[in-house]
């Protein structure tokens, strides 16, 4: 398993990603179980308020480069069509759901984050939208919800240039809704799942449809979902996965020759 599920008193649920020695990335593994576990939580009337965290320093590494790069097209298009399923559930999570972000969120960990009703940004949160990096675009639907927290121009910004934005600047850009000290950062979280837990939830999830365009959203996904598909299967992928596991830079600039 690598996905822990502790439940608390008051009806709160701690979902924490357990692949701490790889910083948390998502394994195919990952991403089916918290599929499983998001349609569980959303039936389960004892879970009120869900904190999704990260084990160990951080929160979530993205996806695991070391499975990218060398899969057949169709289990490309498998992940991204589990990755599909599991953004529509957290966006459509009846339930108040908080992130308790400790260093890297990158990639797809900043996407997760940015699936959350609240963000919290222990003083080592460092997000970063980090595709490029691999020759691939955004996705679990974070072209859509970056610009709802930062705005367009700030969103075009950090995707475009894969700029690392810490606590501070995350706070001020309104990636992150509330700051706190790396020790406090789960308590925090918990108290405001719990404050929230409080809610009519009836007519919480209501309230979060109305001000959610999900069919926004799903457009999104759709385009996202497409495009990676496509992008999977180019030199720039290739190359971005190689220089990865090799630990030096990607030499894009051969692409135009290669």
């Amino acid at each position: 398993m690598t996905l822990r599920r502790e439940d608390l008193d008051g009806g709160i649920a701690v979902l924490t990603i357990d692949r701490p020695e790889a910083r948390n990335a998502l394994s195919p593994e990952t991403r089916s179980e918290i599929a499983a576990s998001f349609e569980a939580m959303a039936a389960d009337d004892a879970v009120r308020a869900v904190v999704l965290t990260g084990a160990g320093e951080h929160f979530c590494a993205g996806g695991d480069v070391k499975t990218m790069g060398s899969r057949e097209p169709s289990a490309m298009e498998d992940r991204v069509a589990v990755m599909v399923r599991v953004a529509e559930l957290l966006i459509t999570f009846p339930k108040p759901l908080v992130a308790a972000v400790r260093g890297h969120a990158a990639g797809a960990g900043a996407s997760i984050a940015c699936l959350a009703d609240v963000v919290v940004a222990a003083d080592s949160a460092k997000f970063t939208v980090s595709f490029l990096n691999i020759g691939l675009v955004p996705d679990w639907g974070l072209t859509h919800t970056l610009q709802r927290r930062v705005g367009p121009a700030a969103a075009r910004r950090l995707a475009l240039t894969r700029e690392r934005v810490d606590a501070d600047e995350a706070h001020r850009l309104g990636l992150a809704d509330v700051r706190a000290p790396d020790g406090e950062v789960m308590a925090v979280a918990l108290e405001r799942a719990r404050a929230l837990a409080a809610s009519a939830l009836g007519g919480y999830a209501a309230l979060k449809s109305m001000m959610e365009d999900r069919d926004a959203l799903r457009a999104a996904l759709r385009a996202e979902a497409q495009t990676q598909i496509e992008r999977s299967k180019t030199w720039e992928h290739r190359e971005g996965v190689a220089a990865f596991r090799e630990k030096r830079r990607p030499d894009y600039a051969r692409a135009a020759t290669a």
